[in-house]
């Protein structure tokens, strides 16, 4: 089966109660201690299924439970687990999801002025400016993980694409979710809901195909007997057109 395809925008998910008041604690002399703001993905590299982008912003009181709870790399955490802490995080933090349909990803691959990254880059910024409209007079100190090796690089990236967000407080760092606990946060969303997608895109199609990345045999042998038109696959993705 295939997924109705919309616009990017409407793709947002905004999960019930996704978007939860967010209770100033101050300093001293009256002024608000900066919310942490990480970014983050998962499913770059899968041929079949979405890539999730995440944001989560976080009080320091947060900052504090996420080391309480152990919260680290997505791809540290046991399955079950990281379903517990991306239902918790939701639950006190504020955060989005963006999922990013196959279809879109093929679109921007297929553009030869667009790249993975461009995308990503696009939707990330979007992300960014809703948390502004949300949060304008909050500061934050925004940190992304860096898509590729050259985070700094990215980070002007965003800076060209993001005018009207202090770009003093925007950092990007290659593998930030081991090396900050909002990050991490972001990772364990991001992961948790592209789980959950994967498993309805199962539940459809009626196999497991199992991880949805090129080096699984599962994986290959779906995509060696799925209809040519299969919504849910990357078909700008080398493996794809290989086996198909």
């Amino acid at each position: 089966m295939g997924m109705k395809e919309e616009g990017w925008w409407e793709r947002i998910r905004f999960i019930p109660d996704t978007i939860l008041a967010i209770r100033h604690h101050n300093r001293q002399d009256g002024s608000m201690l900066p919310l942490s703001v990480g970014l983050d993905e998962a499913g770059r590299g899968c041929v079949i299924g979405p890539l999730v982008i995440a944001i989560v912003a976080a009080e320091e009181k947060d900052r504090r439970w996420f080391k309480k709870r152990n919260v680290r790399d997505s791809k540290l955490v046991p399955a079950k687990q990281r379903e517990d802490l991306a239902w918790s995080i939701k639950d006190r933090c504020w955060h989005q999801i963006l999922i990013i349909s196959p279809k879109a990803i093929d679109e921007a691959l297929y553009d030869p002025s667009r790249s993975l990254n461009e995308l990503e880059i696009e939707r990330m910024i979007a992300l960014l400016r809703h948390f502004q409209e949300k949060q304008p007079v909050r500061e934050a100190r925004i940190l992304i993980d860096a898509m590729s090796t050259n985070a700094e690089s990215i980070r002007k990236r965003f800076q060209a694409g993001s005018r009207q967000i202090d770009h003093h407080r925007i950092q990007a760092k290659h593998k930030a979710d081991r090396l900050d606990r909002t990050v991490a946060a972001a990772s364990l969303l991001a992961k948790a809901e592209r789980e959950r997608q994967i498993e309805t895109i199962k539940r459809e199609c009626g196999i497991d195909f199992g991880s949805g990345y090129c080096h699984d045999p599962r994986t290959t042998a779906f995509l060696g007997q799925c209809a040519p038109d299969c919504t849910h696959v990357r078909w700008s993705w080398a493996t794809a057109r290989r086996v198909s």
